[in-house]
């Protein structure tokens, strides 16, 4: 089964109530999070931050978001940003931020299929 996926880049916002996953300088995993996503029982967004999205942009789009997905060495404002935020799992770190988040991962593929895991146990 392969459902839709609809990839959102600032300054864009796609409303709908879709599951929906924030990625911030995932580049080099884009493909296996679309691809994996794809698999899905039913549409979800991604929305894809690049160095030129604006903080109100992306604070607008994490709210929207189930999960937030962070790479440490992206962008030092969105990393200081997002690091306390709840639904965020970070990635690529040169230091702890353990006392601001536990959410710290080896591989952000790890907490896309937990949700998506999730997702599945609520449709069913």
């Amino acid at each position: 089964m392969s459902s839709e996926v609809i990839v959102v880049t600032a300054p864009d916002i796609y409303y709908a109530d879709n599951p929906a996953i924030l990625c911030i300088g995932c580049d080099d995993y884009a493909d296996s999070i679309i691809d994996s996503v794809r698999r899905m029982s039913k549409p979800a967004t991604i929305y894809v931050a690049t160095e030129d999205a604006t903080l109100e942009w992306l604070s607008q789009v994490y709210h929207q978001s189930d999960i937030s997905i962070l790479n440490c060495k992206y962008n030092k404002l969105f990393l200081g940003f997002f690091i306390d935020k709840t639904k965020v799992y970070y990635y690529n770190n040169t230091k702890s931020y353990k006392r601001l988040n536990l959410n710290e991962v080896n591989d952000p593929m790890d907490p896309l299929i937990k949700w998506m895991t999730n997702d599945k146990t609520k449709t069913t």
